[in-house]
């Protein structure tokens, strides 16, 4: 009876331990992943640099963000299908930090990882944060909320996910305002605005990426402005 007790107690902690294994080193995928790194002016250092992270929705109104600063600063972006906890994720955007010098990182991650509990998607932000400040070089960072998800005939509705959402960015609203960290509100921005959106009731028109994208711009020339004298546009 001893001996038994004795191998369930081991087998028990090979579990446990096999489990925390592959959480970090196996995450949970979806059925098609895909990362896009793209960096203007990546040979030059003439202009401040500002990096923008995130999924689909940064990569949509990423040409409207490089427009309006064009001349003002050098923009690159990291938008991948990656959830935020995925080590992958860490992985790739170390490699940019080391690379680069960024002024400003703009962060909008919350769209992906529905496998993941809120719970989870709120202990990554540490790890995060972590990698930006060991390998920033001292860059600001901006936290973006999620934006909501909408349904139904005229996309009137908002879809079940977007309670969700709303957790995610309650939770990311705090822990960036325990660190001090800047949150522009993209979710207020489309909240009300359900012609921003594309069919899919996820991503964005035209409208919807111009309306963003000016937003975003507006808040990365600010911060611009207030670490260099280059950022001010005048």
């Amino acid at each position: 009876m001893r001996t038994m007790l004795l191998f369930a107690i081991i087998l028990q902690s090979v579990v446990t331990f096999g489990h925390g294994v592959f959480a970090e080193d196996k995450p949970l995928l979806e059925k098609i992943e895909w990362t896009d790194i793209w960096v203007v002016k990546a040979n030059k250092d003439d202009l401040p640099r500002v990096l923008l992270v995130g999924d689909s929705i940064v990569k949509g109104y990423f040409d409207v963000v490089e427009k309006i600063l064009v001349g003002r600063a050098s923009c690159a972006r990291y938008t991948t299908s990656k959830y935020l906890g995925n080590p992958d994720y860490l992985a790739e955007l170390k490699l940019l930090l080391k690379r680069y010098r960024f002024d400003v990182i703009h962060l909008n991650n919350g769209l992906h990882g529905w496998d993941y509990t809120e719970k989870q998607y709120g202990e990554c932000f540490s790890k995060l944060l972590e990698t930006i400040k060991k390998h920033g070089k001292g860059a600001v960072v901006i936290w973006a909320t999620t934006t909501p998800i909408r349904a139904g005939e005229g996309l009137a509705q908002f879809g079940i996910e977007t309670e969700r959402v709303k957790e995610r960015n309650s939770l990311a609203g705090g822990f960036m305002h325990k660190h001090g960290i800047p949150v522009d509100d993209l979710y207020g921005l489309v909240a009300e605005h359900p012609e921003y959106y594309a069919g899919d009731g996820t991503h964005f028109n035209d409208q919807g990426q111009a309306a963003q994208g000016k937003q975003v711009a507006e808040t990365l020339a600010t911060h611009l402005s207030n670490k260099t004298d280059a950022g001010d546009g005048q």
